[in-house]
């Protein structure tokens, strides 16, 4: 047992990455079916406005995120960073985040956190709080969207709808437990930014969808993505690469949606997961550098 235990870090790295090229086999094997030239109208006709709002309202979110961990840390830590310092150690961390396995890089925030004076337990329970509050999405999920997925999967909604509900009560309840040191005030408005960071996640995704012609109502996008977020955040593949884009084929065949016009929502999908993150971060840094030799 002893050797197993001692075996396993070694080889999940191996797995995760075993895992994401089957998949992305499996991606590919699919996709070799597709009529590529309505796939390739279907991505001159993309709607730069719907698509730029997608964008904006991502980076929206992070900024959501951001003051989220700030207020938080702020009523643990006498000392104040600067703005510059919050937004640069924030987005090297989601760009680091955003390619490893099960976003694990976002715990590169525990490090990252040591200007501001906190010991290292308290940042560590600060920044697992922080990562945990975001999974609030899926219970919210799973309640709105009960009948939806309920019609689709023929289970009863009802039934769906109370496993959210129990999910959700389960939820508040262990992180009440865990994160009571920050109070029960700053909890609350925790959770609520956390709601509102999930209404911009749909109307975001929406809008990626509404971009290349998949006209789906905002909980039918809700059910999916979320669907799709909560099997990437498991540790089982390299930054989610091929787990994702295999979920995606799956459930909007689910939806009715044809294979041909997978390709663009996968491309925009990894654009928007694996790439805008780090194009952010070195925008940023390229902006703060400029900075220092223009003064």
């Amino acid at each position: 047992m002893g050797n197993m235990q001692n075996l396993w870090p070694r080889m999940r790295p191996l797995a995760q990455i075993s895992l994401s090229l089957v998949s992305i086999f499996w991606v590919v094997h699919v996709l070799k079916k597709v009529d590529w030239s309505i796939t390739r109208e279907s991505l001159s006709n993309i709607s730069t406005a719907l698509l730029t709002a997608c964008f904006l309202l991502v980076g929206l979110i992070y900024f959501t995120r951001l003051f989220r961990l700030r207020y938080w840390v702020q009523r643990l830590s006498g000392r104040m960073l600067s703005i510059k310092e919050w937004t640069g150690l924030y987005l090297k961390s989601v760009a680091f985040g955003s390619i490893t396995p099960a976003r694990v890089g976002d715990f590169s925030r525990i490090a990252l956190l040591t200007k501001t004076g906190l010991s290292l337990v308290l940042r560590s329970k600060v920044t697992f709080h922080d990562k945990l509050a975001d999974f609030l999405y899926i219970p919210i999920g799973i309640c709105l969207t009960s009948s939806i997925v309920g019609e689709k999967l023929a289970i009863p909604s009802l039934l769906i709808f109370t496993g959210g509900m129990l999910s959700l009560v389960v939820y508040l309840l262990l992180a009440y437990w865990f994160a009571r040191f920050l109070g029960l005030k700053a909890l609350l408005l925790g959770w609520a930014i956390t709601i509102g960071g999930l209404c911009l996640f749909i109307l975001s995704n929406t809008f990626l969808f509404w971009s290349v012609g998949i006209n789906l109502t905002m909980l039918e996008v809700a059910a999916i993505t979320l669907s799709v977020g909560a099997i990437v955040s498991l540790p089982i593949s390299v930054g989610g690469i091929g787990v994702r884009e295999g979920s995606l084929i799956c459930l909007l065949g689910l939806w009715g949606i044809q294979a041909e016009a997978t390709p663009p929502v996968l491309l925009l999908e990894f654009i928007l997961n694996m790439v805008f993150p780090v194009v952010l971060f070195l925008c940023w840094n390229v902006c703060i550098n400029i900075k220092k030799m223009i003064a």
